[in-house]
């Protein structure tokens, strides 16, 4: 098994198990919401994911040009910054929970999803084994506005890393561990995914 054949065998469950039935099932309104003071709202943890994944996979692992951009997502999704949430206060979730939207989050999504296989299909001349360069970080980090509060704290967390860690990491793992988050938000809003 090469490492193309490992990382879709992880990947594809992702979405099309672990996330493929959440636009059909969970009503816009539902996605909207944070049924708790201290929780985000699915539609905010799908965002955030496809985020990580689009400068994680794009960026750092094939060093192209981000879905977000490249596509001009932002105004598709009727958001003003090209951060991926990090640090958002809770107010600032709310006004996401507003002004996001949701069939143009899917569609993104789906581009993301696309632009990841591409990239999977050219793993064997990549180098997985390389660093990333603080240069490469800050330019993501600062000039394509990655960061929405310490960006010194994602430059100095992300410098170093492989692209194999990024790939892993940021196609994968990321996003399982917010699949966990959406079915404790999904159970709070009394959402079955059976």
């Amino acid at each position: 098994m090469n490492i193309s054949e490992l990382f879709l065998l992880r990947y594809d469950p992702l979405y099309q198990f672990w996330l493929g039935s959440i636009w059909d099932i969970v009503s816009e309104e539902l996605m909207r919401q944070r049924p708790d003071p201290r929780v985000n709202s699915i539609a905010w943890n799908l965002w955030h994911l496809t985020r990580a994944e689009d400068f994680g996979v794009n960026r750092f692992v094939a060093e192209r040009s981000q879905i977000l951009i490249a596509g001009d997502w932002t105004q598709k999704l009727n958001l003003p910054w090209r951060h991926s949430g990090n640090g958002m206060s809770f107010s600032e979730v709310d006004d996401f929970n507003q002004r996001i939207d949701l069939p143009a989050l899917r569609a993104y999504s789906d581009a993301v999803q696309a632009s990841t296989r591409e990239v999977i299909n050219l793993l064997p001349g990549l180098d997985l084994d390389a660093s990333l360069k603080v240069e490469h970080v800050r330019m993501v980090v600062i000039d394509e506005g990655l960061a929405h509060s310490d960006a010194e704290g994602l430059i100095q967390n992300y410098t170093g890393w492989s692209k194999g860690k990024c790939l892993m990491t940021l196609g994968l793992t990321h996003s399982y561990q917010h699949v966990g988050e959406i079915d404790v938000i999904a159970s709070l809003l009394g959402i079955n995914f059976d």
